[in-house]
């Protein structure tokens, strides 16, 4: 993925590639029932609930964006600009096909703006711009302080989600569906950027990585056992879930990032194309996985078990990342190359050195 920063950094898609194909393993799971199976296999129980790569995805944008910027100074028109050219074409192809399946009406798409009414995960891309209408409030809290103010807006975001809790009864829906829980995530992602400059932090990722997975195959399989995403609707656990999920893939991110783990050459390029055309996965599955849904269905698979529909979503991915792969080269890359720079400051300071993994001909989506 080529940006006007120069930085890559092939592990980062590595990472978008697992959350592409986690969403797109939930849908296909899910695609005949709202069921909430429990594997016997506890590390499964995260494809069941595989809406955990929404936020993977969200953690993950805030880190990059921390990483490219780094404090120094930005453009914000350029910013805008940049982001509107990276989001908006391949968005408006999708609503538009949205609104001509009759599922997007001109009510539903200006309240979409504020509130999740947009249609099959193009909600979230909505969230995600709220974020960038706070983003330069939050670099200016930073000034003085780097780690203060991330903390605090994420106690914020608590107090928030409890009092809304004790209100109604139920906050699943404010803290998955709305920036009022995401947020906490974008902003973990800013965190876990300034905990990764620490030489602690970058000499034990390999330690961070593994004991961030563990909890991760643990905690997701406690949940599933609990009801997952369906049998917690009523459930004070979304009062911090979004912070805890924040915490723990940003854990994953860095530690994967900085530890001393290489995939093989082939694999790590096909991760990383993957990871580079997750955008147009992650909006184009929606339109392409009842098909293969329907396919398999038709060719015997039983889709309503859970066990079964996850041996589909493995067998029938690379399908969709070849759908991403024509999305992405007719309708996102020739807007991408439109983008200009819009950090002002000059090169990383020595105290905080590039990855090794860099390279200056491409870069991870700004």
């Amino acid at each position: 993925m080529r940006s006007s920063t120069g930085l890559y950094v092939a592990k980062l898609d590595h990472v978008r590639a697992l959350a592409a194909f986690l969403v797109y393993a939930w849908h296909m799971i899910h695609w005949q029932a709202a069921y909430d199976a429990v594997p016997a296999f506890p590390p499964l129980s995260l494809l069941e609930e595989g809406h955990a790569g929404v936020a993977l995805f969200m953690t993950l944008s805030g880190y990059l964006f921390a990483k490219i910027i780094d404090g120094r100074p930005i453009d914000l028109a350029r910013f805008y600009q940049n982001r509107a050219l990276r989001l908006a074409p391949l968005l408006a192809v999708v609503l538009a096909y949205w609104a001509f399946r009759g599922k997007l009406t001109p009510e539903t798409f200006l309240t979409g703006f504020v509130l999740p009414t947009w249609p099959n995960g193009t909600w979230s891309i909505a969230v995600e711009l709220q974020f960038y209408l706070l983003f330069p409030a939050i670099l200016a809290l930073q000034t003085r302080n780097r780690i203060r103010p991330l903390v605090s807006i994420i106690a914020m975001m608590m107090a928030l989600r409890t009092a809304g809790y004790v209100a109604t009864g139920s906050i699943q829906g404010f803290a998955y569906w709305t920036i009022g829980g995401c947020l906490d995530l974008f902003v973990m992602g800013l965190l876990w950027h300034e905990l990764a400059k620490r030489n602690d932090i970058r000499r034990n990722a390999g330690q961070i990585l593994a004991a961030a997975s563990l909890t991760i195959v643990a905690g997701w399989h406690v949940f599933n056992l609990a009801g997952g995403f369906y049998g917690t609707t009523t459930s004070p656990i979304w009062i911090v879930m979004t912070p805890l999920e924040g915490f723990l893939f940003g854990a994953v991110i860095v530690g994967y990032e900085h530890a001393r783990l290489n995939l093989p050459p082939l694999a790590s390029r096909a991760l990383a194309k993957t990871g580079e055309v997750s955008y147009s996965i992650y909006l184009v599955h929606f339109i392409v996985y009842p098909t293969l849904a329907k396919w398999a269905a038709a060719t015997g698979a039983d889709m309503a078990d859970a066990a079964t529909a996850m041996l589909v979503a493995c067998i029938t991915f690379p399908a969709v990342v070849l759908v991403a792969i024509a999305s992405y080269t007719l309708i996102e890359r020739p807007f991408l190359a439109l983008r200009t720079t819009y950090r002002d400051a000059p090169a990383r300071p020595d105290n905080c050195p590039a990855d090794p993994t860099a390279t200056p001909k491409a870069a991870p989506v700004t």
